[in-house]
């Protein structure tokens, strides 16, 4: 059996790129396609090694495997916390096992052009390669799946934080639901949009926008564009077009905060670059939360 090294080392590099790339979606973590393709090299670089000196028994070891992925981790993502480090490395294995899982699921209906050796799995060229897409997307579908269910069951009360918002030199504090679904952009400037109960933030509110929502005119535009046209904060407020919140098509009135705090003592993080949405319903009933936000701003 012979087996191509440069074929060995593309078929990792492009496994091992699109894990880690998963596990950046996943946690909403950014990082560049070099560091992404860097990590994946250094996962290949492995998997070639076991096939050129495959008398160093070390090198087979779980110690070895889990040094690696440390590795890897660390050069792709560079997470300064400890907690981050290891909440990354957790996603970085659960995607590896999804992954490696649906392509040997895969692979084994049709074994022909493939081989298992040492816990590697190599791909022959004559293999079609529609099996590695879905093999991909199966991966890609578990693991949204995954992510949700554990949000939804296991970690509702650890996505609560608490968010402050100042506007002209008013602030108020209330707290925030770190939710994944939100994914809101101001259309202008592409700032994340935080959403927030009007009830929750009436108070730090210009009156001409206060008269908006207590009248219930959210969604009176030419009411809506007159009052903002002559208050004296236009540039700070706009529209922002939506299609959740229980409604399709919708329109939200945002604005531009002096700048917000999202979380507490050490865990703090002020950001300026955001946009406040305001919402003139009850954004979940019975629950202890006036606000919505994306991870993307953690």
């Amino acid at each position: 059996m012979e087996i191509y090294l440069d074929v060995l080392i593309l078929e990792n590099i492009v496994m091992n790129y699109l894990i880690l790339w998963t596990t950046g979606k996943i946690l909403k973590t950014r990082t560049s396609n070099l560091r992404l393709f860097i990590g994946a090299l250094l996962g290949a670089c492995y998997a070639a090694f076991l096939i050129v000196k495959p008398g160093i028994r070390f090198y087979f070891t779980a110690t070895a495997t889990f040094i690696l992925s440390l590795v890897m981790v660390a050069v792709t993502f560079s997470p300064e916390k400890i907690g981050n480090f290891i909440k990354t490395l957790a996603v970085f294995y659960v995607s590896t096992f999804v992954f490696a899982g649906a392509t040997f699921a895969f692979f084994y209906m049709n074994s022909e052009g493939t081989l298992v050796q040492n816990g590697l799995l190599y791909v022959f060229w004559e293999s079609k390669w529609i099996t590695v897409v879905f093999s991909i997307l199966t991966s890609i579908i578990i693991l949204r799946v995954f992510l949700e269910v554990i949000q939804q069951k296991f970690l509702k009360e650890k996505l609560i934080t608490h968010l402050k918002v100042i506007f002209d030199s008013k602030e108020i504090n209330m707290s925030a639901l770190i939710d994944t679904g939100n994914s809101l952009q101001d259309p202008i400037t592409n700032m994340p949009v935080i959403i927030v109960e009007f009830s929750a933030i009436k108070e730090i509110l210009p009156l001409e926008i206060c008269n908006i929502f207590e009248e219930v005119k959210e969604q009176d535009f030419s009411s809506i564009t007159s009052k903002l046209y002559n208050s004296d904060w236009f540039s700070r407020f706009r529209l922002i077009p939506f299609s959740s919140l229980g409604k399709e098509n919708g329109m939200l009135i945002g604005f531009k905060p002096d700048y917000v705090v999202i979380g507490e003592d050490s865990g703090e993080k002020g950001i300026s670059d955001v946009v406040i949405a305001i919402y003139n319903k009850v954004l979940a009933k019975g629950k202890n939360y006036k606000a919505l936000l994306g991870p993307d701003l953690l």
